[in-house]
């Protein structure tokens, strides 16, 4: 991986990735409630589809509700994992005059998030 040479404040930069850190744990928290309230958003859209003489409504989406809030949750824990790692490997590297670049791991969110979209979305336009 790529490693840039850190000339500045070591505790400040110390703060920074504590921030960085803090935004990995928000966002892991945001995947995986987006999990669980997908989830639970198809278990009410089907509860209350009988109450409108169309009781067939909604039924189609049920099969995808639990793997894409299971796919969501785990995508949430992953985010979590990587921003765990890439704490501690920046916390080894500052005192040392180093700084770690986060390339593939950026990659690997971006596509990983892209692919759970769509396949929300496919799914969302084909019922």
């Amino acid at each position: 991986s790529l490693t840039l040479q850190n000339t500045g404040s070591v505790a400040r930069d110390h703060l920074a990735s504590e921030r960085t850190f803090l935004a990995y744990v928000r966002t892991s928290l945001a995947f995986a409630s987006a999990g669980v309230a997908l989830v639970q958003l198809f278990r009410v859209s089907i509860s209350n589809s009988g109450t409108d003489g169309s009781p067939n409504s909604g039924k189609s989406v049920v099969p995808y509700a639990r793997p894409l809030g299971a796919a969501l949750i785990a995508f949430g824990m992953a985010v979590l994992a990587m921003g765990t790692i890439r704490y501690f490997a920046v916390q080894r590297a500052l005192p040392q005059g180093l700084f770690p670049a986060a390339r593939l791991s950026v990659l690997l969110h971006g596509v990983t998030l892209a692919a759970l979209v769509g396949i929300v979305f496919g799914i969302l336009l084909a019922v």
